[in-house]
């Protein structure tokens, strides 16, 4: 299965979070919050991947109920144009019924990523609070700059 551009650049994103967080830790406490919150992450994908190949024939028979239910109130009985192709209505509903599964699918991928990405904000504000500089002396520099020279007497 190929990316599509949005994924692609969802990834390289992700991976730059995780790169620079990475950077910033620098105590085990945050290593291991760190390395909790990936392995939560793989966890959950690993399981929603697992339940979506074990599961995919019931969730698939249930999309097709559902879209049945959601048309069946709006039938309209209209004679097919003789110029237009009969497709089967078999064929069209597991079609919607496929492209709904996947999408539930994908929507579960991308809430368990949010989540990861959230707590590598959130990890990553702590550590940025922790590593502040706390007095205005901090910034100042260490250097006189007020230095005599050939154009000051």
């Amino acid at each position: 299965m190929s990316l599509s551009t949005k994924d692609a650049v969802s990834a390289v994103f992700r991976q730059a979070i995780r790169k620079d967080l990475q950077k910033a830790l620098h105590t085990a406490d945050d290593w291991d919050r760190y390395v909790a919150i990936t392995s939560e992450a793989t966890q959950r994908i690993n399981a929603e991947e697992a339940a979506h190949a074990r599961d995919f024939p019931q969730r698939l028979a249930e999309a097709k109920q559902m879209i049945l239910r959601e048309e069946n109130g709006v039938r309209l009985e209209h004679p097919l144009p003789t110029w237009a192709e009969k497709h089967s209505d078999a064929d069209a509903l597991d079609r919607k019924a496929g492209e709904r599964v996947r999408a539930d699918y994908g929507h579960r991928l991308a809430v368990i990523t949010k989540d990861e990405l959230d707590a590598f904000r959130d990890l990553s504000a702590e550590v940025r609070a922790r590593n502040a500089p706390t007095s205005r002396h901090e910034h100042q520099p260490t250097r006189s700059y007020n230095r005599s020279g050939p154009t000051q007497t």
